[in-house]
């Protein structure tokens, strides 16, 4: 075989490839082994083509398996984060909780002062008609002992003009019998019957005079061991009597001596002597009471009024005193009411004086003090006030200050400043001004650290963001409670302290506009939901909703899968946006998937690609979102059937899935901000 064919067979033998080239000299042969070295080829080139396509296949298992391990930890991960994001809200719903109790303890407590403010001005006004009362009781009593002093008086004045008509006619009749005696005697001239006449008269007035004398002398002998014929002692009647008569009325009183003790409000308690083994012990000093009564000067003294104290003592049993006492109603604290002091307050929308109140507590120690030495005394009363037995105001209505105080603030009567809180109009009147005054030397000023807590105590009483509300369902009219961050009241404190600090210092009349971060639908009523409203029975899986109080749409609904973990969120929330037509998408999620695709060179190879894709894609008519991505919308693309029992195993991710004809009566009338309330009947034990 030449050298040329020689070329072309090494030529085809593929001599770029490194192999050995073994020259033939038949082409016969040649040919042979060129299809035998081809067959040998293929089968090689087979066999490779086998090994790279198991070592794909072990790659690609491998990576099948580094993905599902991938996925399990992402789970393992997604599963962490929800196990964390369900711990932190239940977290946030027992810090909810909490503030909640708080708040209520909070109203409570206000329920409570309320309560007790309103008894306290129902004492007052009770304390000062008492007082009124004991005023004109002792006012009546004043003039009772005036006028029996009056007419005692006069029945005195009466008796002693009698005895002195009575003396003045024995004179006269005296006079006049002694004239009478001496014109019957003879005269025998002129002269010697005027010498007579003289002679007479200084006789006449002798005798008057020795009458007079013997008369005083009399008197001054009787009374200087007699009492006059007005006389009383310790208050007992001795008019006439000597020492032995007068020791036997006493001695006899006070065996049965009892002491009244008058109250502070006009009631009387005795205490009888014979119930505390009182033994009373009058002192034998009736010398020194008739020394008392001037006895030189009887004629003008025994027409006077005379009430003479003898000294006299008394022993008793401590212990049976004590025990009668304990069974008197007002020495009982539990009835006893606290004095108060008098002060500046609000009365018809004026400052005003309100007068102190005396109360009718007693200070224990000095009334044990007082009635001791009453007893001790023998004394028949007892007036405890006057005694100093109460607890007094320190504080009373003319006092100097207090006046001042009145007269700074009685100027700002002029300008009243109401609030207006959204729908309710409050009118604090002075009570306001009150609330916010500071004293600055003589003068009362506009504190605005005191409007900072004015506002914010309205902000404790009327704010209900994230407050319990109580809610009355359409079903039976059964009570829930529900709250939520998402909806309700929330004052602006600063803003609102700025406009009613200027209000206040404008010398003016005028109504605050009061701020707020958000608003419920109304501050009168049961709750601030008022009467517009999507109601979310989950337990029934009923859909109902009101207009303006009116009901115009009820029906069956599907809510949260709850087997899956995507139950509805329960609250109360509030219609956040309204799309039509829209499409709800779920979360974006990482898909990973093997792709073939060309290389370089052009040859197709397999890759592994990582994507996110959307959950889930569902095309609605009507959606009304409320929650984040929770909302009502029709579910007509996939649904057939609601109610019942589907949302626990065939719910939606936390929708509430509604029929087409449903939707679209809530889209066209729930407007964006109106209330969704969302609840179980008993939601800790939810199916």
């Amino acid at each position: 075989m030449d050298e040329k064919k020689n070329e072309e067979i090494k030529k085809d033998m593929g001599e770029e490839s490194g192999d050995v080239i073994t020259v033939v000299d038949d082409y016969d042969d040649f040919q042979t082994m060129v299809k035998d070295r081809k067959n040998d080829s293929s089968e090689a080139e087979h066999k490779k083509a086998a090994s790279v396509e198991e070592d794909i296949n072990k790659k690609n298992s491998a990576k099948e398996k580094e993905s599902i391990n991938d996925k399990a930890e992402e789970k393992k991960e997604a599963t962490k984060d929800k196990l964390e994001e369900k711990k932190e809200s239940a977290k946030d719903k027992l810090e909810e909780k909490k503030e909640a109790i708080n708040d209520k303890l909070e109203e409570k407590k206000e329920a409570t002062k309320d309560k007790l403010e309103e008894k306290k001005e129902s004492a007052k006004e009770k304390a000062e008609e008492k007082k009124e009362a004991l005023k004109e009781k002792v006012d009546e009593k004043k003039e009772a002992a005036k006028e029996k002093i009056e007419e005692k008086t006069d029945s005195v004045k009466e008796k002693a003009e009698k005895e002195k008509e009575s003396i003045k006619d024995k004179v006269e009749k005296e006079v006049a019998a002694t004239k009478e005696e001496i014109d019957n005697k003879p005269y025998i001239d002129n002269t010697k019957k005027s010498s007579g006449a003289k002679k007479g008269i200084l006789i006449t007035l002798g005798v008057v005079a020795s009458l007079l004398i013997i008369a005083y002398i009399a008197g001054f002998v009787y009374f200087s061991s007699h009492f006059y014929q007005y006389a009383s002692v310790n208050g007992i009647d001795v008019a006439g009597m000597d020492k032995a008569s007068a020791k036997s009325v006493l001695d006899n009183f006070y065996k049965n001596y009892k002491i009244t003790l008058e109250t502070i409000d006009l009631k009387e308690a005795v205490i009888d002597g014979k119930d505390i083994d009182a033994k009373v012990n009058v002192h034998d000093n009736f010398d020194d009471l008739y020394k008392q009564q001037e006895t030189y000067l009887w004629f003008v003294n025994m027409f006077e009024i005379h009430d003479f104290k003898l000294d006299a003592d008394a022993t008793w049993n401590e212990d049976k005193l004590n025990d009668l006492l304990s069974s008197m109603d007002f020495l009982d604290e539990a009835n006893m009411k606290s004095p108060e002091d008098a002060y500046i307050g609000v009365n018809d929308n004026k400052f005003e004086i309100i007068k102190e109140v005396l109360g009718s507590t007693i200070n224990r120690e000095k009334f044990d003090s007082k009635l001791a030495e009453a007893i001790a005394s023998v004394q028949s009363s007892l007036n405890l006030y006057d005694a100093g037995c109460y607890e007094l105001p320190k504080v009373y209505a003319d006092d100097e200050e207090l006046v001042k105080e009145y007269e700074g603030k009685k100027e700002y009567a002029q300008y009243v400043v109401n609030i207006q809180m959204d729908d309710l109009l409050l009118e604090p009147g002075m009570d306001l001004y009150d609330a916010v005054f500071e004293k600055s030397g003589d003068s009362y000023q506009i504190s605005k650290t005191k409007v900072a807590k004015y506002v914010n105590d309205l902000a404790n009483q009327y704010d209900t963001m994230g407050k319990e509300r109580t809610f009355t369902t359409s079903f039976s009219g059964k009570k829930i409670t529900t709250q939520g961050t998402a909806f309700g009241y929330e004052l602006d404190k600063e803003a609102t302290t700025n406009a009613l600090y200027n209000a206040l210092t404008a010398g003016k009349a005028s109504t605050v506009e009061a701020v707020f971060i958000s608003k419920g639908k109304t501050l009168q009523g049961e709750n601030d939901i008022g009467d517009t409203y999507v109601e979310v029975n989950l337990s029934e899986q009923r859909v109902i909703a009101y207009k303006n109080g009116k009901k115009f749409a009820e029906g069956d609904c599907v809510s949260g899968n709850e087997a899956a973990g995507h139950g509805t969120t329960t609250g109360l929330y509030q219609v956040q946006d309204k799309l039509s037509p829209t499409v709800l998408r779920g979360e974006k999620k990482p898909v990973t998937k093997t792709v073939t695709k060309k290389n370089k060179k052009g040859k197709k190879v397999k890759k592994t690609e990582t994507t996110y894709e959307y959950e889930y894609e569902s095309p609605v008519t009507y959606w009304l979102q409320f929650n984040g991505g929770q909302g009502l919308h029709d579910a007509a693309g996939w649904r057939s059937a609601y109610g019942g029992s589907i949302y626990y195993y065939s719910g939606s991710h936390g929708c509430v899935n509604l029929p087409l004809d449903l939707a679209k009566q809530l889209y066209e009338t729930i407007q964006v901000g109106d209330p969704v309330i969302v609840y179980f009947w008993d939601n800790e034990n939810r199916k």
